[in-house]
C-alpha cells in the first residue's frame, strides 16, 4: 500500500476547511468536531492539535476566517442589512462581527459595502505558527509503570500547588521513597478555554496505594513514543506538541496511537531557572499499517 504523503494529509485538511465553507454558503449549522475529525480521516482524539499542526491556526481561527471571507461576499452583492449579514454568518451581534471584520480587513462592512461594488475584498492571509526547523527526536518504548494521579481544573498556576498536595499524600502514607519519577498529562488544546483545562499530576511509584482524598492509581506508558527533549519554558509546550506532530505526519511508517501526551520533568522548577527547565515529552505513535509488507 502507498505511504500517505504529506500532500495526502493537506488534502485532507483541505475538505475540513471545504466542509466550513459549504456550511457557511448554504447557512447550515456548522459540522461537529467528530464529523469534521471523520471529513479528515483523522482520529477525534487528536484531531484539534493535528488540525493546528497542518493547517498552521487553530480550527476556530480558521471557521472565523470563513466566516467573515463569506460575509465579506454577501456585503458586495446583497443589499442586506449588516445586522441581517452577521447573524446569518454567526455572529451573535453586529458589534462583535464590526469589530472581527475591521481586525481582519482593515475595513469596517460599511466601508467594505461602499468602496467595493460587486467585488468582495481580499481575506487577508493567515500567517503560519509552524515553529522552524524541525526539533531533534527520538523513538522509545515505554513500558507501562504505575502512578497516583491528582488530576487540576483550570489554570496552570495552581499546578506546583497540586504537586505538592500529591507529594503530601504520599507522605502520609510512608511512600516518598517509591516515587520514581514526576509526570503529567494534558488532556485539552489551545482553543480549551483556560477554565475547562484539565491536567493530571502523576508521581511514578512501586507502592501499592488505594485511592483517596481526590488521588486515584493510575497507569502510564505502554508502547512506542516520539520523544523530544524540551530545555526551557513550560509555556512552549503547545508549541512543542505541534511540531511532534507535524514531525509524525513526516513520517509514513508512523501513525498517531489513541493516548494521551505525556510529560516528564526532569528537574524542578522551583530550584532551576526557567531557561534551563528540562522536559521529556512524549507522543505516542505506531507503525502505520500503510508501510507494512
Amino acid at each position: 500500500m502507498k505511504p500517505t504523503s504529506q500532500s495526502d494529509y493537506t488534502k485532507r485538511i483541505e475538505r475540513v476547511i471545504a466542509a466550513v465553507a459549504a456550511s457557511l454558503e448554504q447557512e447550515h449549522a456548522l459540522p461537529s468536531v467528530t464529523t469534521l475529525a471523520g471529513i479528515a480521516n483523522f482520529s477525534p482524539f487528536h484531531f484539534m492539535r493535528v488540525y493546528r499542526a497542518l493547517a498552521g491556526e487553530s480550527l476556530g481561527a480558521t471557521v472565523q476566517r470563513l466566516r467573515l471571507t463569506r460575509a465579506a461576499h454577501l456585503l458586495a452583492v446583497s443589499s442586506a442589512p449588516i445586522s441581517e449579514i452577521a447573524g446569518r454568518v454567526g455572529f451573535e451581534t453586529p458589534q462583535a462581527f464590526a469589530r472581527a471584520f475591521r481586525q481582519h480587513f482593515g475595513m469596517a462592512p460599511s466601508e467594505a459595502r461602499a468602496d467595493l461594488a460587486g467585488e468582495a475584498p481580499p481575506a487577508a492571509p493567515h500567517e503560519s505558527s509552524q515553529p522552524q526547523p524541525a526539533i531533534r527526536v527520538d523513538v522509545v518504548t515505554l513500558k507501562p509503570f504505575c502512578v497516583v494521579v491528582l488530576r487540576n481544573q483550570g489554570a496552570y498556576v495552581k499546578l506546583n500547588e497540586v504537586y505538592g498536595r500529591l507529594y503530601g499524600w504520599m507522605a502520609v502514607r510512608g511512600a516518598l521513597e517509591s516515587i520514581s519519577g514526576i509526570w503529567g498529562v494534558p488532556h485539552h488544546g489551545r482553543e480549551t478555554p483556560e477554565k475547562d483545562w484539565l491536567f493530571d499530576c502523576c508521581l511514578a511509584t512501586s507502592a501499592e496505594l488505594s485511592a483517596g482524598e481526590g488521588v486515584r492509581p493510575g497507569e502510564l506508558g505502554g508502547g512506542e513514543f516520539l520523544r523530544h527533549l524540551h530545555i526551557g519554558s513550560y509555556e512552549r509546550f503547545d508549541e512543542v506538541h505541534e511540531a511532534l506532530l507535524r514531525d509524525v505526519f513526516g513520517h509514513p511508517q508512523w501513525k498517531l496511537r489513541e493516548a494521551p501526551i505525556l510529560h516528564e520533568y526532569l528537574n524542578d522548577p522551583e530550584a532551576t531557572p526557567e531557561s534551563e527547565l528540562q522536559t521529556h515529552i512524549y507522543l505516542p505513535i505506531e507503525k502505520s499499517a500503510e508501510t507494512s509488507p
